[in-house]
Parts: C-alpha cells; structure tokens; sequence
C-alpha cells in the first residue's frame, strides 16, 4: 500500500500548483483596475481578492503539507475504534446552518444533534479568517476538522486537502493517520465513485450520479448502509432545517454506526457542502 507520506507529497504539488494557477488569475483580473471603467474596476477588486485569497490559502497549505511529507515518516495505521452511534433513526440530515459556516452536524429529524465535525482553526472567530474563508471558493478550500459525538467526546482529525483534485485524511486520538478517501469515475457507468481506504484496504464506498449528488453507500462486500441525498430536503421536517444546506441520509442499516463510517459521510458532506 503506498504511504501517506506519498500521497501528502502529491497532494502538496497539486495545491502549490492550483495555488500559482489562482494567484496569477488574481494579477489578470487586478490590471482590470487599470481600464478606468467603475464597473469594471469594482468586478477587478471582486476577482482578484477571491483568486489571490483562495490561491495564496492553495500555496500556504500546500508548502506546509510538503515540507511535512519530506521531514516526517508517516504511514497508514490499523483503526482501533468502533461504534459511533448504537442505534440511528431511519432518516436524518447533516449539514451546516447559515450562521455556523465552520462545521456540520448530523441531525435525527426532531433536530437532535448525534455528532459533528467542526473546522479546527485557532482563527475561526476572527474577522479577517471569517472573511478569507468566505472569499476562497468553498470546495477547493484546504480545511482541517474535529470529529466529535453526540456528548462532545473526540473520534478523528479530518483532513480535506484543497484544490480541484479532491483527497481527505483521517487520523486517531493520538494523531495516527488510520484511512484517505479517493474519488474516480466509473467510465462504464459515467458515475462517481468515492472509496474510504484504511490500511488493510477499502472498507467504504460511495457510488452514484454527481449531478444529482445521490450516492448508496457501501462497505466491502456490497451491502449498502445507507443512501446521501446532497441538497435534498427533509419534507417531513422542512421548517426545522430551513436554515441548513445540508444532505439527507437514509440509512438502511441502522445498529452499531462505525466511527469510520461517520467520518466518510462527514467527508463527503464536505464535498458537496462545505
């Protein structure tokens, strides 16, 4: 199995890459201030500010993934944990309020909350943070997350490297990397697939049409456990979640959810939302 250091290293190229793409369509866009039309300079200082945050943010993230992957030796390790949640209801939601743009959780349909993921950022509560984060584009934005149950108690880190490549990382309590996500495209199908991989090999997958963002999530044997539907709403509770953009899970298993499972519906929420 290839290491994660490899992967943080490829990772890294294509961020700094992305990145120096941004960055010099920041410069473009900002020599717009220069035609001295007023609609064209406020469209010039509007682009350029959301290339040259997103692609400086692109260069940053990947310079410091690069120098861990060459000063670091880093490898996949066995997922010790278990079971995230004993028993789920039959339908729940999962995604970010409006006003909470830094995590998502995952909801039953009266709104109680069963765990989260929250963006792990000494600087979230700032202004200037705030700011750049909205400003760079969502989905190619490098964000690291916390993982937590229902009770507050800590499961994963979650790394979702940024760019238009798409790859995210789990580590354990004790900062152990223990799986990666991958996505391809079924060329029979013309459907995007998602794989969850730990180190003895792939434990989850999720297949389905992109655009609609529908996908049946399954372990290796091919037993779906549950089915995300991005940007779906909950009619049975529409007024409750009206102030979250988020996914509707129904899930087909029901008992003993594992932490990995969790952390591969976050992740892919993260995809689509985030």
């Amino acid at each position: 199995m290839t290491t994660v250091q490899t992967y943080i290293e490829k990772d890294a190229r294509k961020q700094m890459i992305t990145g120096g793409v941004l960055v010099g369509v920041a410069l473009i866009f900002f020599m717009g201030l220069f035609t001295f039309n007023a609609s064209s300079i406020l469209l010039a200082v509007l682009y350029s500010g959301v290339f040259a945050i997103s692609g400086s943010t692109l260069l940053r993230k990947g310079y410091l993934d690069f120098q861990k992957s060459k000063n670091t030796i880093i490898d996949f390790n066995k997922d010790q944990s278990s079971t995230f949640i004993e028993k789920v209801p039959a339908r729940m939601f999962v995604g970010q309020r409006e006003k909470e743009f830094f995590k998502a959780e995952l909801y039953d349909m009266a709104g109680e909350s069963y765990g989260k993921i929250e963006e792990d950022s000494a600087y979230k509560r700032k202004y200037s943070f705030l700011l750049a984060a909205i400003m760079s584009y969502g989905s190619i934005r490098p964000v690291d997350f916390n993982m937590t149950d229902q009770y507050g108690s800590h499961f994963y880190r979650i790394e979702r490297k940024g760019g238009f490549t798409w790859r995210g990382y789990v580590q354990n309590n004790k900062g152990k990397y223990v799986a990666y996500t991958e996505s391809s495209k079924d060329k029979a199908t013309g459907q995007r697939v998602y794989r969850y991989i730990e180190k003895d090999g792939f434990r989850w997958s999720a297949e389905g049409d992109e655009q609609v963002a529908h996908f049946k999530i399954k372990d290796t044997s091919g037993k779906v456990w549950a089915v995300l539907k991005s940007g779906a709403v909950p009619v049975e509770a529409a007024d409750r979640f009206n102030d979250i953009q988020g996914s509707v899970i129904e899930w087909k298993v029901r008992k003993n959810i594992p932490n990995s499972l969790m952390a591969f519906v976050f992740l892919l929420q993260t995809r689509y939302q985030i």
